[in-house]
């Protein structure tokens, strides 16, 4: 049965980031731009393409929809001779140090980025999954497709980019979708580079202080993320009311990521193929 979800919540701009130019430029009023390429599947939830950095080919990117920015190793950088300078992200519930850099080139798919900005970390730090690839392409770059679709059955990843350049829509930091627990609304990122359902416990207990569980809770590590994974009825993303295992974290520093309650990984749907449509603003899963 095919789901359709309106891409809604907060969705926020990131300005001042050099724009995303298809491979082969075309000129404006052309036909859409599409593209296919396999993937790997990691650990069963992680997609994982073949990319290039300047000369650098045959590069491992994890495509993550919940990454604002596009990530490369240090080691890259490194071999890159890339100067840097230093910054902080949120990774789920911390700050965490990187370095910003500018590459020469970005290319995965049919994208190519021409000098673009990008954070530098060391991946295995910033999630155990990340240990043995050389990035990771976010919303930075994913955002500036008409449409991604991503078949889990066949392991290929299709882009659409519009062929008028001047049109595209600038890249979202994120999307997040309604989900609902026991009545109480959340907002959840949309997220390719996660395996469950995420939620900040301080958010979720300030709108439900008498939350109802089934079960014991459990501790569980990802990496150095610390969680409780529970069962929790009254649980909603579409249709009827149902029970999820979630994991329960605590949220980032105030301030950080306002309106979002947590990550909704994409293999929670259970979906054999997944479409994002960012010039719609809708998710469709079958």
């Amino acid at each position: 049965m095919r789901q359709t979800m309106l891409l809604g919540g907060p969705i926020f701009f990131v300005l001042g980031l050099l724009s995303v130019s298809p491979l082969d430029a075309q000129d404006p009023g052309k036909a859409p731009v599409r593209s296919t390429i396999p993937f790997q599947l990691i650990s069963d939830f992680l997609v994982v393409v073949n990319g290039q950095i300047g000369d650098l080919e045959g590069l491992k990117f994890i495509v993550d929809t919940g990454a604002s920015y596009t990530f490369i190793d240090r080691k890259v950088a490194d071999r890159l001779k890339l100067p840097r300078r230093p910054g902080t992200t949120t990774n789920f519930d911390r700050e965490v140090s990187v370095d910003w850099a500018v590459i020469p080139d970005l290319r995965v798919g049919p994208l190519r980025t021409g000098a673009f900005r990008v954070m530098v970390a060391k991946l295995g730090e910033y999630s155990e999954f990340a240990e043995h690839v050389d990035g990771i392409v976010g919303l930075d770059v994913l955002g500036r497709s008409e449409k991604i679709f991503i078949d889990y059955e066949k392991h290929t990843i299709s882009w659409e980019l519009a062929g008028d350049l001047d049109a595209r829509n600038p890249s979202p930091a994120y999307f997040a979708i309604p989900f609902v627990v026991q009545g109480f609304p959340m907002h959840l990122i949309l997220d390719t580079g996660f395996q469950g359902i995420l939620l900040y416990k301080d958010r979720l207990q300030k709108g439900l202080p008498d939350l109802h569980t089934l079960g014991k809770p459990t501790e569980v590590s990802f990496g150095r993320l610390q969680t409780t994974r529970v069962k929790l009825p009254g649980v909603r993303l579409v249709g009827p009311e149902t029970v999820a295992t979630v994991f329960l974290t605590d949220g980032p520093a105030p301030g950080g990521l306002p309106g979002v309650d947590g990550y909704l990984g994409i293999t929670s749907l259970k979906a054999k193929r997944v479409e994002f449509d960012f010039a719609a603003r809708v998710l469709r899963w079958q």
